[in-house]
């Protein structure tokens, strides 16, 4: 599902392959978008749990690479 507000067309996409070879180099910030709650239960190793509601509050504060590319994750279609 997507928002009218967030279009995605210019967003660009990373392979698994890709995402596990950044992580490795330490060259991306692995951002978990879901509740405190759905991160406790599961996610990828590395992640920075930020709730969509909370990005514009608490995005400066919790990123620790404010230069670092942003691969940002969630649940996707069920």
């Amino acid at each position: 599902m997507t928002s009218p507000a967030l279009p995605t067309s210019d967003v660009p996409t990373i392979s698994r392959e890709q995402l596990a070879a950044a992580l490795r180099a330490r060259r991306v910030t692995l951002v978990d978008v879901l509740s405190p709650e759905s991160f406790a239960a599961a996610h990828l190793p590395g992640a920075i749990n930020l709730p969509v509601a909370d990005v514009g509050r608490r995005a400066e504060a919790v990123m620790p690479d404010r230069h670092a590319p942003i691969v940002a994750y969630c649940g996707g279609p069920t």
